[in-house]
């Protein structure tokens, strides 16, 4: 495992250098940016103090989420988790990463195995659902506010319906699963081996997890799972929110909404890309759709700017966390994951 995410950290670096010295090639203005009289001092601290926000609601979140399920993690402990396993998710080719090192960590820090999984795809699972509040709003009542450009506004489209889509299905599978499984065996023979079987086999498991968790949340409350959305909506909102901030910092004056929607869209896109971050392929997307709102001159700072404070410091904080989890030594003895 080891191996496989420095073969993915190298390959993520690697691009997203790439695509940087590209976009300094391309849109980089010196003389312009000397005019601009940077106010970057403020906003580039505002930025980093939304950073930590950020990273502090989701230390948050995985505090209240593992007391529900029996163990009790502090909230430094939950900031160190989260970063370990955003770093996995960087490293890894569709963020496949993520969820399984959470699993792991949660149950080397006093969860039991199969509690460790219930709680990071409860986890996942509130993700989805403010990421699915926000695909309708921008789907039915935003559309015709924010404008994409063609290529971007069919890139939402498809990607919306996929996950639209999915989480239906996810759904169907927690609360119908015998429905969903009287559906997959009216598929061809051949369907129902290969992918189609395995995906079939990860919806279960996550269904029964999912299950599982939402039993030990009932007992810490009505409002505990409403607490765990809350939380994911403000962390998401000073997620993005950096990017405006960042764009003032740089002297343009754009809207915000524009920017947060649109950036709301290529996260959509992410785990889609089969490269570890999207790296590379993020950066020169950013720069195509923000090219006729962002002026030229800062287009390329804007984007190293934004994937400064969400990749780069991100890798280093996570690498940095996830190394000192590995080396801690196990609060409870015997399951572990593999």
């Amino acid at each position: 495992m080891g191996s496989n995410w420095r073969r993915g950290l190298g390959i993520s670096v690697s691009l997203s250098i790439l695509a940087a010295l590209v976009l300094i090639w391309k849109t980089v203005d010196l003389k312009a940016v000397k005019n601009l009289d940077l106010l970057a001092s403020g906003y580039l601290g505002l930025a980093a103090a939304m950073l930590l926000l950020a990273i502090g609601l989701e230390g948050r979140r995985i505090s209240l989420l593992t007391r529900a399920m029996g163990t009790s993690l502090g909230w430094f402990r939950g900031c160190t988790l989260f970063l370990s396993c955003t770093f996995a998710q960087l490293v890894t080719p569709m963020g496949l990463g993520e969820v399984p090192a959470l699993a792991y960590l949660l149950n080397k820090n006093g969860l039991k195995l199969g509690t460790s999984v219930a709680a990071a795809v409860i986890r996942s699972f509130t993700t989805k659902l403010v990421f699915s509040a926000g695909v309708f709003w921008l789907f039915f009542y935003a559309r015709g506010r924010v404008e994409y450009g063609p290529v971007t506004s069919e890139i939402f489209t498809v990607v919306a319906l996929f996950f639209a889509v999915t989480l239906v299905v996810n759904a169907a599978y927690v609360l119908y699963p015998r429905g969903v499984q009287a559906v997959f065996a009216w598929f061809p023979a051949k369907w129902q081996r290969g992918r189609v079987a395995r995906w079939q086999e990860q919806l279960a498991t996550e269904a029964q997890e999912f299950a599982a968790g939402l039993r030990l949340l009932r007992a810490g409350g009505p409002l505990l799972f409403v607490r765990l959305i809350l939380l994911s909506v403000v962390f998401w909102l000073a997620w993005f929110g950096m990017l405006p901030v960042l764009a003032r910092g740089l002297g343009a004056r754009t809207d915000p909404l524009s920017l947060i929607s649109s950036q709301f869209v290529l996260t959509l896109a992410l785990p889609y890309i089969p490269v570890p971050g999207a790296s590379g392929a993020l950066e020169l997307a950013m720069a195509g759709m923000y090219r006729g709102i962002v002026p030229r001159a800062v287009l390329g700072l804007l984007i190293l700017s934004w994937r400064f404070y969400t990749y780069y410091l991100i890798l280093i904080l996570g690498a940095v966390s996830a190394l000192g989890a590995l080396w801690g030594r196990n609060k409870i003895s015997g399951e572990t994951v593999a």
